[in-house]
């Protein structure tokens, strides 16, 4: 049911809508980044195979709701006629459902017709054609006129290699929080690669994960930035990887800069921005403010969340 969700959100929304799957579970199915206003919207799936007379029956564990801002999105998984999604926020489940203790654990009991014509959930409940509008709180064709064309379009990797092994660099660093959720996109279409959520403060930051190997002959690494995908949303940032051939290793220093300083310390190429990147070196640049320990990733990462 989770993918079918997923599916029917990115097919109806026409990419205004991406989404972010976890990479760690820990209670969230996914995050929904709604790109009319760049906010990210935590969400949990519940589905049933059946209906117990004649509605969709909900027993939820109490310490499986995480965050009283996150989407409960919960139907048949199985499609029905005139088929009807309830689409309610945890806090507001957890006013409206009955609280219950089943075998020693508290619970939060629902059930909700697919054709009701009397019930507190009436005001939730969304056909499923209509899904991705009520996510978006407006029509599909006002949210695309909302978002630049550009920023639709599937982006391009110069190096597929190198790129996903940067990611999976940074996913394993981060993972050493416990205080870190993490997401990938699903599809890749956005800036925005690698999602980490404090589960404690339950704020956000994005990431666009860039590597490139250093050059022999200078001693840099030129990163690449699509012009189209860049944002000024504070809460996305540019993780630089540089990849030293002669060590089969990425250097121990690493760029961790905002999204919206990358036009001031790049190199406007058009299509593309670029950030020549020495690491160990003493030449002063642009992006010395920016130049981390590969190693402390985790805590920074974990310091741009506190901060909210």
């Amino acid at each position: 049911m989770e993918f079918a969700i997923w599916s029917d959100l990115i097919k109806q929304s026409h990419g205004a809508l991406h989404i972010f799957l976890p990479l760690l579970d820990r209670g969230l199915d996914a995050v929904v980044h709604r790109m009319t206003d760049r906010r990210y919207i935590p969400v949990q799936i519940k589905g049933r195979t059946a209906l117990e007379k004649g509605k969709v029956e909900l027993v939820v564990r109490a310490d499986s709701l995480v965050d009283d801002n996150a989407l409960i999105i919960a139907s048949l998984v199985f499609d029905v006629p005139d088929q009807v999604d309830l689409v309610v926020t945890e806090g507001n489940f957890k006013q409206l459902a009955a609280h219950d203790v089943s075998e020693r654990e508290d619970v939060y009991v629902a059930a909700f017709s697919m054709h009701p014509r009397h019930s507190h959930w009436l005001p939730f409940l969304v056909p499923r054609p209509q899904l991705a509008e009520r996510i978006l709180e407006r029509s599909v064709a006002l949210a695309i006129e909302q978002i630049a064309p550009d920023l639709l379009k599937p982006s391009e990797r110069r190096n597929g290699w190198l790129g996903f092994l940067g990611e999976a660099e940074v996913i394993r660093r981060l993972a050493e929080s416990s205080r870190l959720d993490l997401f990938r996109p699903f599809p890749d279409l956005e800036m925005v690669e690698v999602l980490a959520r404090d589960n404690v403060l339950r704020n956000f930051a994005g990431l666009q994960v860039k590597a490139a190997t250093v050059s022999h002959l200078h001693g840099e690494a030129a990163i690449h930035i699509r012009t189209a995908t860049l944002t000024d949303d504070p809460t996305t940032w540019v993780v630089g990887l540089a990849w030293r051939q002669e060590t089969n290793a990425f250097d121990g220093e690493c760029l961790l800069i905002p999204a919206a300083a990358i036009p001031r310390v790049a190199i406007d190429d058009g299509s593309m921005m670029t950030i020549n990147f020495h690491p160990a070196s003493n030449r002063r640049t642009l992006i010395d403010p920016y130049r981390r320990r590969l190693a402390d990733l985790s805590r920074l990462i974990l310091e741009l969340t506190s901060a909210g």
